[in-house]
């Protein structure tokens, strides 16, 4: 199939992603909801039978003043755009939308595998951890409320059912520079 949205994630190796993927199974979701949405739809079009969407997303890590005392929750907002084009017409949208849904997680701090967790530093060994923790897992999570969204807003502004692809998340392929070996 080939209309999927694919999440990238680059890690160092698959020793890496793996561990992250076992890791993030053991984290319980606390809370998410939408926290900001907007809309837009060009004025006096009729809707095109075929529409092209460009997705985007992203996460933001927060930390609530509320929780500092918690250590055993992590909290992000999960940024989405969709963009709606005819597909004569790549550089004139016929619709947006976009969403930010507010994600917190929990995990047990007695587990070893979260022992001493917290924000790390990209240069750090455990790294794709928190990177895997922090922007796939909440991604992963808030992205069926993405899509319902997208689908029910679609159709309250007159466009046809708008089928936004499940995600899919792979580690992202390394180029190695083979001239740097010779």
């Amino acid at each position: 199939m080939k209309k999927r949205a694919t999440l990238n994630v680059q890690y160092v190796n698959l020793d890496d992603y793996s561990r992250a993927a076992r890791v993030a199974q053991k984290v319980g979701l606390e809370e998410i909801y939408l926290v900001e949405a907007k809309t837009w739809r060009k004025a006096g079009i009729i809707p095109p039978e075929v529409l092209a969407l460009q997705h985007k997303c992203s996460t933001e890590i927060v930390y609530p003043k509320e929780y500092k005392s918690r250590s055993d929750l992590y909290f992000t907002i999960c940024k989405f755009w969709l963009t709606a084009i005819k597909d004569k017409s790549p550089n004139k949208p016929v619709m947006k939308i976009e969403a930010s849904y507010y994600t917190s997680f929990a995990y047990d701090l007695d587990d070893p595998d979260f022992k001493d967790f917290k924000p790390r530093d990209p240069e750090e060994e455990d790294y794709s951890l928190f990177q895997y923790l922090y922007e796939v897992t909440p991604l992963s999570t808030a992205w069926p409320y993405w899509r319902e969204f997208v689908q029910s807003m679609g159709a309250r502004m007159g466009f046809p059912a708008l089928m936004v692809p499940l995600l899919e998340i792979v580690p992202k392929k390394i180029e190695l520079d083979m001239d740097a070996f010779d």
